[in-house]
């Protein structure tokens, strides 16, 4: 398989829900969600590979370049929404719900875990949450800011996972691959949690 093979395949997929799929730890086919999906970074081996896929996300520009993505795939069963998943009632739980570099857009704790509780409801008995976002875990390149926010290297000021909350959020859970935080040249860093729900 070659650069263009892989990039056909997985197209921008996060490293490490890439590193889960290959380990067998993503199960194949079932719902999954996609919440906050963008323009489709995590999108492209799930369309192709036998998924019933939902993308969420607030802007409809993101929502209409996925649409483009599907429509590009042969015999896929995908749906779009334009949806905050914080307030969507749970019709028909998911399989596994991706939030992929969205959690780090929280205003603060609170709303952080209005998040997840919502992906929680949202997700069935079970079922996998992969998500990643903005760390501090095992960093300490950050300064920490009123409302659980941390200004990074360069100004960049996003909320942030730390050991506490992860300890907290993961209540209910439990871990399928241990959590994992890169930093990137010392500019930012970011986790990647894979957790099952009891």
């Amino acid at each position: 398989m070659n650069n263009s093979d892989i990039n056909n395949h997985f197209g921008d997929m996060d490293l490490f829900l890439m590193d889960a799929i290959l380990k067998g730890k993503i199960p194949e086919g079932g719902r999954i969600l996609d919440a906050g999906c963008g323009e489709g970074r995590n999108a492209i081996y799930f369309l192709q590979n036998g998924y019933e896929y939902h993308g969420w996300d607030l802007e409809e520009s993101g929502i209409r370049l996925v649409e483009y993505l599907a429509k590009n795939s042969e015999g896929v069963n995908a749906n779009f929404k334009v949806a905050d998943f914080r307030t969507e009632e749970p019709n028909q739980p998911f399989d596994i719900i991706i939030c992929s570099r969205v959690l780090h857009f929280a205003r603060d704790e609170e709303d952080f875990k209005l998040m997840i509780n919502a992906m929680d409801k949202l997700l069935k008995e079970s079922g996998l949450l992969y998500f990643s976002m903005d760390s501090v875990v095992g960093s300490s390149i950050a300064k920490p800011l009123p409302d659980g926010k941390w200004e990074f290297p360069g100004g960049k000021i996003r909320f942030s996972l730390t050991e506490d909350l992860y300890e907290e959020t993961k209540k209910g859970f439990e871990e399928i691959e241990p959590l994992k935080t890169v930093i990137y040249q010392n500019e930012r860093a970011q986790s990647f949690a894979l957790l099952k729900k009891l």
